[in-house]
C-alpha cells in the first residue's frame, strides 16, 4: 500500500471545501493511527528460528547410538496410522503418472516428501508437515524430574568478568 504524507491529504482534504471542524476530527484520526502504525513498526526482535524433530520412546534401547531421520505427516483421527505407507506409495503413483512425474519420477519415501506437491497429498487425506528430513532422538520414556533446574539463570557468583 502506498504510502502518502500527511500534509498532502491535508491539502486535499482543504480543497474538498470540509467544515474546519470535521477537517481536524479527520486529520486527528489519521495522526492518530499513523503513530499506532509507527509504533507497531518500532524494531521487533528478530524471530527464533525452529525446527521439528521427532522424539521416539525407546525404553529397551533398540534404537540407542543409531542415527535416524523421519518425516512429519498428519493424517485424519478416524484413520490407522499403519494406513501411512499405503496412503505415501498411492501418493508417489499420483504422483508419478502426472505430466511432471512422467518426467522426474519419485521411488523413495524421501524423494516422495521433498518433490510432490501438497495437493497430491491432501487428496489422499495425508498432509506433510516437513519437506526436509527431521532427526529421530530415541530417549528413555520414563523422566528423571528430580534432576531438573528450572532456574535458567547462572548465579552471579559463578559468571567471571573478563574485561
Amino acid at each position: 500500500m502506498a504510502k502518502v504524507d500527511l500534509e498532502v491529504v491535508k491539502r486535499v482534504l482543504k480543497r474538498a471545501e470540509l467544515e474546519n471542524g470535521i477537517l481536524s476530527e479527520i486529520m486527528g484520526e489519521l495522526q492518530s493511527a499513523a503513530n499506532e502504525n509507527m509504533d507497531s513498526d518500532e524494531e521487533r526482535p528478530a524471530p527464533i528460528k525452529k525446527q521439528f524433530v521427532i522424539v521416539a520412546a525407546d525404553n529397551e534401547g533398540v534404537l540407542e547410538n543409531k542415527e535416524l531421520v523421519g518425516w512429519v505427516l498428519q493424517l485424519p483421527e478416524d484413520e490407522s496410522m499403519m494406513s501411512t505407507p499405503e496412503k505415501l506409495a498411492r501418493v508417489a503413483k499420483a504422483f508419478n503418472l502426472s505430466k511432471k512425474g512422467r518426467r522426474y519420477p519419485v521411488e523413495t519415501v524421501g524423494e516422495t516428501c521433498e518433490t510432490v506437491p501438497a495437493r497430491i497429498f491432501k487428496e489422499q487425506k495425508l498432509w506433510l508437515k516437513t519437506k526436509e528430513p527431521v532427526l529421530i532422538i530415541p530417549m528413555q520414556n520414563a523422566l528423571d524430574l528430580e534432576g531438573v533446574n528450572l532456574d535458567y539463570r547462572q548465579d552471579e557468583s559463578d559468571e567471571e568478568e573478563v574485561f
